[in-house]
């Protein structure tokens, strides 16, 4: 067999042949090694195939972080069917939408989705394979769909990875957005897309078989997915922690642990610095954090710096279409390029371009484009959407940005975000970005809101820190010395907390929806 992964199971298949007994997951004081995910995920696969639900056939993905989501989808992948991951805070008919759009013949669920099951099953024709904890949970069953539990996979006999057929151009998976500025869409991603992506992210973070990360982002989220693959690729170690609502516990884990690797988004470090004692902790073992998932301000990178001196930071951009990652920031240039995004990952072309498709010059503003092998083939079933993000210059993120004259990317902010008062264009990022250095400010999000005059007025949403007392008229004294007056907001809100989605991203829709 050809020690060169091709394929994203051969990450999970190549690890297991070198080291079986390696732990590969540990959750809550249970570690599950290689061999025995490898083994319970062709488990699986043989269980789909058996059931005649194989290559390019569509497999729904509905669980927690877990074990059971782990091996569910390196078996969904070695039957050579697509994983669809499923956003574990859909209900029914959300849960429904996906399947319906992806065209799904089998959902595997998890515990704790029996009532979003249900609602979702009855109207899906095309659903003819349903894998659950308990069947007789599951009210009703149409008589279309065999629903048979979990177990049957793990009672299997033989253990042996089942021949796909494969190659890397074969789809793997079909990962939903977010959904933060509109309609969700199915990102179609190959074996090569995601393949190519998580080599590039092992090589500039110099992953090894002795790191552990600790995650507490969910797998279906593309950016936990990618903690998933790099690890398995580099034969480490996942730490598994569901209970970041008390964040001093997930930092328990990370010490007991000796985890080596902490990745979050903007918010998981908010709540880091402002609601737990991570500044107090003695993370001897840990060697480097990752951040991504949208822009971090920098005065937040500031803070996180001083709390974990001689650690290394990686700032890094990405996007759902393009398997996870397309910048990086080098760590040793973090404190002098503040705010930027750094340069493409390897194997990847990032260029700033005008609206008619011009090469920006240094500077100057214009929308950010990715070629690269990992680039998503386009949005499942919607050739309108997918041509409205790709053509000849490649992925069309949708975010303005501009390169300064050593090569470094910066984001200025979201083309649709973007707010039209009067004859000004204004960043949300800029005005959020200043907030945030208020000492008191744990949150921020800014959205335009119709103005009958202006066209647009800006309204500023803010969450306070724990323990201090909200005072919008001293915030409103610091942002006019720090912004000219057309960039001051002219409504406020003060929030307990900010709508956000499972991944921990804000969700200016909902913000705007409410305003």
């Amino acid at each position: 067999m050809n020690d060169e992964p091709w394929l994203v199971h051969q990450f999970v298949e190549r690890a297991a042949e070198r080291r079986p007994e390696a732990p590969f997951l540990v959750q809550e004081g249970t570690t599950t090694t290689y061999g025995e995910v490898e083994a319970g995920a062709n488990r699986i696969a043989r269980l789909l195939r058996g059931h005649r639900i194989g290559r390019g056939e569509r497999v729904g993905l509905l669980a927690h972080n877990s074990r059971t989501y782990v091996e569910a989808y390196y078996g969904i992948l070695k039957s050579g069917a697509i994983a669809v991951p499923l956003n574990t805070a859909a209900d029914g008919p959300t849960l429904r939408g996906f399947l319906e759009d992806c065209g799904a013949r089998a959902l595997i669920a998890g515990p704790r989705f029996e009532k979003a099951v249900s609602q979702a099953i009855g109207a899906l024709p095309e659903l003819a394979l349903l894998l659950v904890q308990d069947p007789a949970r599951i009210e009703p069953v149409p008589a279309h769909i065999r629903a048979l539990p979990l177990a049957d996979a793990a009672a299997a006999e033989r253990a042996e990875p089942p021949d796909a057929g494969l190659v890397d151009l074969d789809v793997a998976s079909i990962i939903y957005t977010s959904g933060s500025t509109g309609r969700p869409r199915g990102a179609v991603l190959s074996h090569l897309n995601l393949v190519a992506n998580t080599r590039s992210i092992v090589s500039y973070l110099g992953l090894t078989a002795q790191d552990k990360v600790l995650d507490v982002l969910p797998f279906y989220y593309v950016y936990g997915k990618s903690l998933l693959n790099t690890h398995a690729l580099a034969g480490g170690c996942v730490a598994v922690e569901n209970r970041f609502l008390f964040p001093n516990t997930a930092l328990d884990t990370l010490e007991d642990e000796a985890c080596t690797g902490l990745s979050g988004v903007p918010s998981t470090f908010a709540i880091l610095l402002n609601r737990s004692n991570l500044a107090e902790r003695r993370l001897t073992a840990l060697r480097y954090v990752t951040q991504a998932g949208g822009g971090m301000s920098p005065e937040l990178t500031r803070r996180l710096i001083a709390a974990l001196p001689g650690k290394r930071i990686f700032v890094m951009y990405g996007a759902t279409e393009a398997g996870a990652r397309l910048s990086w920031l080098d760590p040793d240039r973090l404190a002098q390029k503040l705010g930027s995004i750094g340069r493409a990952i390897p194997n990847v072309e990032l260029t700033v371009r005008t609206d008619d498709g011009r090469a920006c010059e240094v500077d100057e503003v214009g929308e950010i484009c990715a070629r690269g092998s990992n680039i998503m083939s386009g949005y499942w079933g919607d050739p309108d959407e997918t041509a409205k993000v790709l053509d000849r210059h490649g992925y069309h993120t949708g975010d303005l940005g501009r390169r300064d004259g050593d090569g470094f990317l910066w984001v200025v902010g979201r083309s649709k975000d973007m707010i039209k008062a009067g004859a000004h264009r204004i960043s949300p990022k800029e005005i959020e970005d200043a907030m945030l250095e208020f000492p008191e400010v744990h949150e921020a999000a800014v959205i335009g809101v119709p103005d009958e005059i202006l066209g647009e007025a800006i309204k500023a949403f803010v969450v306070f820190r724990p323990g201090t007392t909200p005072d919008l008229e001293a915030l409103k004294l610091f942002l006019g010395r720090r912004l000219p007056p057309y960039k001051l907001p002219s409504q406020y809100a003060v929030r307990e907390d900010l709508p956000k989605n499972e991944s921990g991203k804000i969700m200016k829709q909902a913000l705007r929806e409410q305003a």
